[in-house]
């Protein structure tokens, strides 16, 4: 089944990254892959999953032509690998600036494996496709008072 976390509150990867522990547990296989991420993300260290290195270093606003070569790379390591659960956190903010739907759909469309999405942006399509679809709205966060992110809780 597909997964589909999105919106603009704290907990989406949290909750993706549970689910895959979860399935870990179970004996399940798990693939994690962070899109507009860079490494420095304390989880990496822990999280028993197979992850797919992120660039060292991603700028805030990436541009499509120096991304889209990652990207491409990461959907064909995903479109190869046998994981039972796979991640894709903020895969969402993906379509459709740097893939199309089709190209979206196509990543998830091996209906023996598990697929949680995560993203800011609501994407109808995505919607439409997904089994469980769980929205994120902040109603408050220690940055609308200038609180920068803390490195062990938000990344």
């Amino acid at each position: 089944m597909i997964h589909y976390y999105y919106g603009f509150g704290k907990g989406k990867t949290s909750s993706a990254l549970g689910v895959g522990l979860r399935a870990r547990g179970n004996g399940m296989s798990v693939l994690l892959v962070r899109f507009f991420k860079d490494n420095n993300s304390s989880e990496l260290a822990s999280a028993p999953f197979d992850i797919y290195p992120a660039p060292d270093k991603i700028p805030f606003n990436v541009g499509v032509e120096e991304y889209l070569p990652w990207v491409k790379n990461a959907l064909d390591y995903i479109s190869k690998c046998e994981s039972d659960v796979i991640i894709l956190d903020e895969f969402a903010d993906l379509v459709p600036k740097f893939i199309s739907f089709d190209e979206a759909k196509s990543v998830v469309a091996d209906s023996s494996r598990e697929y949680i999405i995560t993203g800011h942006y609501h994407n109808e399509a995505l919607h439409e496709l997904a089994d469980y679809v769980t929205r994120f709205e902040k109603e408050k966060h220690p940055y609308d008072n200038g609180v920068q992110a803390r490195k062990g809780i938000e990344y």
